[in-house]
């Protein structure tokens, strides 16, 4: 398709050539569906009027719906090419990591673990990175960076990802770079995912008809087929394929969770908040204890965490001399600014950095329903379950599975008034029940709790590799 000439002022002519592009953008792709039936009506709307009555303005606004469309319909054909490449192209020991949001989560520390052993393994382990700061710390770690822009990458970045035999995940593949999913098609997929979830994930987490659009279909998209589909626990199998569908299932535990049986080092610390991390770090060298408040994100509602009654919790905390420290889900980070001047002694958490080391540092965990609470049982620590909101949770966000919490890993709490005052406590209100609770959730969500998850997937890796039958590195 030709590009978009500028087209002249409100006319006739105007109008006639609108309507033979809508004509050409039907018979290229019946796909526009809604898009294009919204322009139709629009053009016809404007057909209907006396020349001189088409406002300029409105005939702009045509011209310009009509060239994202052009874009994305032509967008949408160069990927659905490059994925048949891409399927059909010969495969190396080629590993592409691919980046969420912000640095940090599973795929972080699998992709430190393959980086340190790529040269043993005979592989080359690459990141794509889902903004420049990204490209920033994996270039600083030494590590091989595919261009955060697609227009930087060359025909070598191209061939890399073409090659490509595993691409490792842990989120939906969502990266802005709109050719970076279909460059990698031909590659078996290993999802790593982010939580032992108590709530409606993947393919089950439907809204109504009303929410239905493009971007619902996209994240559904991406829910896979996967080549291997990782998990925490034999016994989650079944449930991981209610949300995904994958070929094989893989218990072997999740790398994040790995720096919390060890001392983190320079490169774990990369993209984390570090001065809350040394804060916490040094608050607990002098006996402080460090309470950390990490609740999920509410759908359609982020000023939910203005009414929860941070206040009282800052205030429990700075009379017995710990340390408060908020992580809250980026959907909700707006709120920061609008809390943080009325809680100077509170340590809010940069937004979309990694917090598993500083998970590491907390003396208690306070959370609701994120899957954090299932990570935090591999240090044996105190939690409080803080569930101001949950009639509003469960009526407009998320259906919960709390049977999963049978037995509760710490004490329940519905108001700020009684969390604070279990904060007073020196036992956190922790009975010898939650602890003994706690230690059968870790028995039956993690088979495995030895700070070895990494090592273990990049077996799983190497053996993705043959069977794609990639091909040795030259030299």
């Amino acid at each position: 398709m030709n590009a978009p000439r500028d087209l002249p002022l409100a006319d006739d002519r105007v109008v006639a050539l609108l309507d033979d592009r809508l004509q050409r953008m039907e018979a290229f792709a019946d796909q526009a569906g809604s898009a294009i039936e919204q322009l139709v009506n629009a053009v016809v709307e404007v057909q209907q009027r006396p020349s001189a009555e088409a406002p300029t303005a409105e005939l702009d606004a045509l011209k310009t719906k009509l060239r994202e469309l052009e874009q994305q319909l032509a967008v949408d054909r160069a990927g659905r090419d490059f994925a048949h490449v891409s399927r059909m192209h010969p495969k190396s020991r080629t590993v592409v990591f691919v980046g969420t949001t912000y640095f940090g989560c599973n795929v972080k520390y699998a992709w430190l673990a393959a980086h340190a052993q790529a040269e043993a393994m005979g592989l080359q382990a690459w990141f794509l990175p889902y903004n420049a700061e990204q490209e920033r710390l994996v270039g600083e770690l030494g590590g091989r960076c595919l261009p955060a822009s697609h227009g930087a990458w060359t025909p070598e970045h191209i061939h890399t990802a073409l090659s490509a035999a595993v691409v490792v995940t842990t989120d939906h593949f969502l990266n802005p770079n709109p050719y970076a999913a279909p460059l990698l098609a031909g590659a078996r997929q290993v999802q790593l995912w982010h939580g032992v979830s108590i709530k409606e994930i993947g393919l089950r987490n439907l809204p109504g008809g009303r929410a239905l659009g493009p971007h619902l279909a996209r994240v559904l998209a991406t829910c896979g087929p996967y080549a291997t589909m990782l998990g925490t626990a034999a016994a989650g199998e079944a449930e991981w394929r209610r949300w995904f569908a994958f070929e094989r299932y893989a218990p072997i535990g999740y790398p994040r969770n790995d720096v919390l049986q060890r001392t983190p080092t320079e490169a774990d610390l990369a993209g984390c908040d570090r001065e809350a991390y040394e804060r916490a770090r040094t608050a607990r060298e002098r006996g402080k204890r460090v309470i950390l408040y990490a609740p999920t994100f509410r759908d359609g509602r982020p000023e939910w965490v203005l009414q929860a009654g941070l206040d009282k919790l800052a205030q429990a905390a700075a009379q017995g001399g710990d340390l408060l420290v908020v992580n809250l889900h980026p959907v909700e980070s707006p709120q920061i600014p609008k809390l943080a001047p009325h809680l100077p002694g509170v340590v809010f958490v940069t937004p979309r950095t990694d917090a598993y080391p500083l998970l590491g540092q907390a003396s208690a965990l306070v959370t609701d329903y994120s899957s954090v609470m299932f990570d935090y049982l591999h240090t044996g620590r105190p939690v409080l379950l803080y569930r101001p909101d949950h009639e509003a949770y469960v009526q407009k966000s998320r259906k919960l599975f709390d049977d999963k919490l049978a037995e509760l890993p710490g004490p329940l709490f519905t108001d700020a008034a009684a969390l604070a005052k279990a904060l007073h406590r020196d036992d956190l209100a922790q009975t010898p029940a939650h602890a003994q609770a706690r230690d059968r959730l870790r028995a039956q969500w993690f088979d495995h709790a030895d700070g070895q998850s990494a090592a273990r997937l990049l077996q799983l890796i190497d053996d993705e590799l043959q069977r794609a039958g990639a091909a040795p590195h030259p030299g």
